[in-house]
């Protein structure tokens, strides 16, 4: 199966060997550009579009810390927490309420 990516991917073999890796292991996933001002999605998996209900066309080049996901249960706490480690080079566990594009609730780590 070809991969498909957003316009603004580079052609990178390195891409195509996470892309490759990550689908092998039925993983849910997105990849963010850190080089654009808002870390914009460059790509996301059929996995990915499935759990949250949004088309690819949808979430390409929103920015990474998927606040369209965000919902009213979202605690404000563990959105700069995700913030803090994107912006940082830290790895970091939070726990985040994020919602499908139908309003049901999905509770994640990251």
């Amino acid at each position: 199966m070809p991969v498909r990516r957003g316009h603004v991917a580079p052609q990178n073999t390195f891409l195509d060997t996470i892309i490759r890796k990550f689908e092998s292991q039925s993983r849910k996933f997105i990849i963010a550009n850190a080089r654009v001002e808002n870390c914009a999605i460059i790509f996301c998996n059929d996995g990915f579009c499935h759990m949250c209900g949004y088309t690819r066309a949808e979430i390409m080049q929103k920015p990474c810390t998927c606040n369209f996901l965000y919902g009213p249960h979202t605690k404000r706490l563990a959105i700069a927490q995700m913030a803090q480690a994107l912006l940082g080079s830290e790895e970091r566990k939070v726990e985040i309420a994020l919602y499908r594009k139908d309003g049901r609730t999905n509770t994640a780590a990251y």
